[in-house]
């Protein structure tokens, strides 16, 4: 008879191997990291692992790289150090200044099937090219189709709906339950708009984008405040939608954001229900479709400002929350199996309305602030990179009413500055943007304010025309108006003269101009000149001097605004180029009619 291995001994051993059979894969370093503001908008993602992956499990979708504004990135991958590092590179650079979330899914796996603990999921920015702190309202766009009356026009997204490079514009309005999608026409702005109706709408409002599908296309998510509905809009890659679903989250959906929260590399919603006093998580099923709503208490009263980022820096996304009726600010930290924990809670200086998320001082960890409405302030709440959150610093918004926020870096310095948008007092005609910029530290400083017809309500910090600094959209509630702000110098006084061997280009003046404006130039030596105007796409637009010989010295000439058909050319943002047969300059000037 053949001796048998104790009983206890059959157990360790089968044990052992179930340990090793599960062991999950684990992500040692990533890169570039987690928060960096200023990553190179052409950057490789680069992730290392504990053990080879399976090259096979590693597609587009389980390894998911989604630009806020660019949307889904499309690249290629290559494995190196034996399968122990994936490398992602791009096809084409990321949007500047946009926020990037980078999202591997559980289906990556090493050849015995071993998972990625949680999958893994970080955010950081792309940089933002030299910019100015003083930005120029250069267009006012209606939101109203032609005899329509108020449509109260609040919440915006800019994302790039139809793959063409450029960040399109989304809003919903309050009183039509509609969302109305503005096409960037390719030169920086939007000329025509088309309306969605929105299902079992109820004053429509927060939103988000992502590809919750995995087809390549960005969707939307909305919220309404007025009941518990959230519409779906699935987008078709063209700009419009293939179909507006409706899903029930909780009383008062004040707040929404996106973040996988199960680690299966699709996108989850999860909500902040005022009314209810709870947030609502609706899981994506994969099939695009989403589950029932689970509730959640975020241990606050009024629950209505959201945001999602990793807390505690261990590749799982975390939820910030608002709190407008207990005025608190909490960080409910994620399991990667699709719960949610409370961590910590700050006082709020005011009654949080919305928030924003991002490293405002440098030192990796993830930080929030908040437009308070309550007290017309907004708060700045430094996390500790553990899940833990500082007290609550306050500034003034200037005005009434704070009820936007977003963070972006305007200057291109490699920190984020801020911008909230106050209603003001209604009907007043009073409401104001409030703009500060970081001075490295987290620290808000010089604050500046930009006033709206009545009353600013949202704004959006976006690359709108390419031109690798970031540009602010921003919007009025009572007017429904888009507010068009384009990063630029705006005085001579403001930007260096541009020399050139052989010439210097100086700004032109004034700027921004209506009807005409005069460009200067001083020559060293005599040569032949071209002197164009051009779009933000290089289109040239009017032709002001060819061939022309020059002498040394200064010389001028006006441009009227008109293009080489003699027709007004439209408001935005034109490039003057001077150029010789040795060398050229070009700059920007704004016509705003």
């Amino acid at each position: 008879m053949k001796d048998r291995l104790p009983i206890y001994m059959m157990i360790f051993m089968f044990s052992l191997a179930m340990s090793v059979v599960l062991q999950a894969i684990e992500v040692t370093t990533i890169s570039p990291a987690s928060h960096k503001i200023d990553a190179d908008r052409g950057t490789d993602i680069v992730v290392d692992l504990t053990v080879a992956v399976d090259p096979a499990t590693v597609t587009g979708t389980t390894f998911m790289v989604t630009g806020r504004y660019s949307g889904i990135a499309e690249g290629t991958f290559s494995f190196e150090e034996g399968n122990t590092r994936i490398r992602f590179t791009p096809n084409n650079n990321f949007s500047a200044g946009e926020m990037v979330t980078v999202n591997l899914s559980k289906s990556i796996a090493d050849a015995a099937g071993n998972p990625v603990a949680n999958g893994y999921c970080w955010q950081f920015w792309a940089k933002s090219g030299p910019g100015s702190m003083t930005v120029t309202e250069i267009d006012r766009i209606e939101v109203r189709q032609e005899g329509e009356g108020h449509i109260q026009t609040y919440g915006a997204n800019a994302a790039d709906l139809n793959g063409d490079g450029y960040s399109d514009y989304l809003v919903p309005n309050e009183n039509t339950n509609d969302v109305r999608v503005f096409l960037n026409d390719g030169e920086g702005s939007y000329n025509n708009f088309t309306i969605h109706n929105l299902p079992n709408a109820a004053r429509p409002s927060t939103n988000e984008a992502a590809d919750l599908d995995h087809d390549g296309d960005m969707d939307i998510a909305i919220g309404n405040t007025q009941n518990s509905t959230v519409n779906v809009l699935w987008g078709d890659g063209n700009g419009g939608f293939t179909a507006i679903e409706s899903y029930t989250a909780g009383s008062g959906v004040r707040g929404l954001t996106l973040a996988d929260l199960d680690g299966d590399g699709f996108m989850d919603i999860i909500t902040t229900n005022r009314n209810a006093n709870n947030i609502s998580r609706l899981m994506n099923n994969g099939n695009g479709s989403f589950a029932s709503a689970q509730t959640t208490e975020a241990n606050g009263n009024g629950e209505t400002a959201i945001a999602a980022a990793d807390a505690n820096n261990d590749g799982i996304l975390d939820i910030f929350v608002g709190s407008y009726v207990s005025s608190e600010i909490a960080i409910l930290l994620g399991d990667g199996e699709g719960g949610l924990t409370f961590s910590d809670e700050v006082t709020a200086p005011g009654n949080p309305w919305m928030m924003a998320v991002g490293d405002i001082d440098g030192d990796g960890d993830v930080d929030c602030v908040t437009a308070n409405s309550g007290n017309n302030t907004v708060a700045v709440v430094r996390g500790d990179g553990q899940g833990g959150l500082e007290a609550a610093e306050s500034y003034s918004s200037g005005q009434n009413f704070p009820l936007a926020i977003d963070l972006g870096d305007l200057d291109g310095d490699g920190d984020l500055d801020m911008m909230v948008s106050n209603f003001g007092v209604f009907g007043a005609e009073n409401g104001q943007w409030r703009l500060w910029e970081n001075d490295g530290q987290g620290n808000f400083i010089n604050p500046q304010d930009l006033s709206a017809s009545s009353a600013a309500s949202c704004s959006v910090f976006h690359d709108r025309d390419n031109d690798g600094d970031l540009d602010i959209t921003g919007i009025d509630e009572l007017h429904d108006l888009l507010f068009i702000f384009d990063n630029s110098p705006t005085a001579i006084e403001d930007t260096p003269e541009a020399t050139i061997e052989g010439f210097t280009l100086y700004q032109n003046y004034p700027n921004p101009f209506n009807p005409s404006t005069t460009i200067r130039f001083a020559m060293d030596r005599a040569a032949s000149v071209d002197l164009e105007i051009v779009d933000v796409s290089g289109r040239v637009i009017a032709t002001l001097l060819r061939g022309d010989q020059k002498t040394i010295g200064e010389h001028t000439v006006v441009w009227d605004g008109r293009d080489m058909n003699d027709m007004n050319v439209s408001s935005g943002i034109y490039i003057y180029r001077l150029q010789t047969n040795q060398a050229s300059s070009s700059r920007k000037l704004v016509l705003m009619r």
